[in-house]
């Protein structure tokens, strides 16, 4: 039975990994501040306090380390950027340097964000297209990514850097477009049934590539069990449009009426039109490709969404 130590376990990604392993019999420890997670053990752990950091991996001496924990919203980056790219900087030294120390034959995966190309020279976006980061947070993703780089380097770790491109799915917050739009849907169905929704976006025609986040959990684990260290694109190698995305959840919420408003408050200036990556790598290494259509991941996230509503009013 593998060991696997899993940081932002009571997070979004974290815990859909939690629950990955764990079906595949793994024994999985989460660790973060909240000491929560839906699936094995929970610890909390501040991952900014090298000592505890160390200790968690000294007493588990894991087989596989996910490390998921992060500021993880493109929005709030640019409200505290140095909190951001410092929080995640300090986060990944100081659990690469525990597990150099107790757990050095250990595979570490890195999750980075395919945010760190920034505007594409060329569509697909391969493993071998250069580094650009645009936002705080891509800068944050990218430096964590460069530092499980450096480790594998400098001290021989075993280290994936994935870099995921966008994903959504069941329990998805609102600062992200499937898990906003989601969210606005299901409080209008719960509290006006059986009138019309409006859902605010931004840029209708802005295109990206999206994953079920129960495929990106997939694909983390089977990287892990691969153990093939180096760069790898987790994506689905196609583009949805916004306005794409809005109408799957038409057909989800239907025979209520939808009405699509763009936001210019969600407008954000510069914004590239089309991002996708190649996962040929992923695929030819592992076997992964992605099962859960786009309209699956709509329909599964609005259920979610309108469940947690419905709880919310009968708390």
């Amino acid at each position: 039975m593998p060991r696997v130590l899993i940081t932002g376990a009571s997070g979004f990604v974290g815990g859909w990994l939690a629950r990955e392993w764990h079906e595949s019999g793994a024994e999985v420890l989460g660790i973060s501040r909240r000491a929560e997670s839906p699936a094995g053990a929970a610890e909390a752990v501040d991952l900014l306090n090298d000592a505890a950091v160390e200790a968690a991996v000294r007493k588990f001496q894991p087989d596989f380390v996910c490390h998921l924990a992060a500021l993880a919203s493109t929005g709030r980056s640019w409200q505290q950027p140095s909190r951001c790219v410092g929080d995640n900087q300090a986060m990944t030294w100081n659990l690469l340097e525990a597990v150099r120390q107790h757990a050095s034959n250990a595979t570490v995966l890195i999750a980075g964000s395919g945010e760190g190309y920034g505007v594409p020279q060329q569509l697909p976006v391969s493993e071998s297209h250069r580094l650009a980061p645009g936002t705080p947070y891509a800068i944050a993703k990218t430096a964590t990514d460069l530092i499980g780089g450096l480790y594998a380097d400098a001290h021989g770790l075993n280290v994936v850097r994935a870099r995921a491109f966008n994903h959504a799915g069941p329990g998805q917050g609102g600062s992200f477009l499937v898990g906003s739009i989601c969210s606005q849907a299901a409080e209008q169905l719960t509290a006006n049934p059986g009138t019309p929704i409006t859902v605010r976006t931004g840029a209708a025609e802005v295109r990206r590539d999206y994953c079920d986040v129960r495929d990106v959990a997939r694909a983390y684990r089977l990287l892990c069990e691969a153990g093939e260290p180096g760069i790898w694109n987790v994506c689905s190698g196609s583009s949805t449009s916004t306005s794409e995305v809005v109408a799957l959840l038409e057909e989800a919420v239907a025979p209520a009426q939808l009405v699509h408003q763009v936001d210019p408050a969600f407008v954000r200036p510069h914004e590239t039109l089309d991002i996708c990556g190649d996962p040929a790598k992923l695929a030819a290494a592992t076997g992964w490709k992605p099962l859960i259509q786009l309209s699956q991941t709509v329909a599964d996230t609005l259920a979610a969404a309108r469940s947690a509503s419905i709880g919310s009013t009968t708390a």
